[in-house]
């Protein structure tokens, strides 16, 4: 059910230098489905316009909404954001969208996602972690110190053998593995649900791929970001 309420900024940090991670409090009985959406309702200046923002926490941390967003030079939410404090509140609405985990397929999931793309993936594998379903995450960035989360899916590898990340850098030089995500889609990809999140770009050219290697449209599954 899709509800409209304050949230209260209860953190705020930098994850990289231009990306903030932010946490509110939220109402209880709140809840949505990992991967979704919600509608921020922002002022600036007497002027109010609505955002949306994949939602990064998993739907069993109930209470708590976070979000990794993009700080991008003269915009209209990042202004805000800048100067959003601990103990200011926003309107949200939501929980809104279809990008979800499909839990009855068999299939392994594919996470596939560049930049603050990894969102609404970070949420869905944070859910279901603990499920022995294989999940693989092919996540892009330009520099080794642009990867959001690194260690945290590093760690995640350790914990659970039943997940894969994979991480790839398009510049700089580093141990790891170079270049597009979308060169790491290989072998037989049958069988498999992917979920594909990022700009507009990344999600067309990645979805033209997976259609020419056979893969049927229902298992693909993407947010496009703008």
């Amino acid at each position: 059910m899709i509800q409209t309420f304050k949230a209260e900024l209860i953190e705020k940090s930098n994850l990289t230098s231009d990306v903030l991670f932010l946490s509110f409090k939220v109402p209880k009985n709140f809840t949505f489905k990992a991967g979704q959406f919600v509608t921020m309702i922002l002022k600036l200046d007497q002027v109010q316009k609505p955002r949306s923002y994949s939602i990064l926490s998993p739907p069993s941390k109930i209470g708590f909404l976070d979000f990794c967003v993009k700080i991008i030079d003269n915009g209209f939410a990042s202004e805000i954001f800048r100067e959003l404090e601990i103990g200011d509140d926003i309107t949200i609405k939501g929980p809104l969208g279809h990008f979800i985990f499909d839990e009855k397929t068999e299939n392994e999931h594919w996470f596939i996602g560049v930049g603050t793309g990894v969102t609404p993936l970070y949420s869905m594998i944070k859910e279901y972690s603990d499920s022995g379903k294989i999940l693989k995450l092919l996540f892009g960035e330009k520099t080794q110190k642009d990867l959001l989360f690194h260690d945290e899916f590093l760690q995640l590898k350790v914990n659970h053998p039943n997940f894969e990340y994979i991480p790839t850098l398009s510049r700089g030089t580093w141990n790891g593995k170079t270049g597009r995500v979308q060169k790491y889609l290989l072998g037989d990809l049958q069988n498999k649900t992917f979920y594909i999140c990022g700009l507009k770009e990344l999600v067309i050219e990645t979805k033209e791929l997976l259609l020419n290697k056979g893969v049927i449209p229902l298992n693909i599954k993407f947010e496009r970001y703008t």
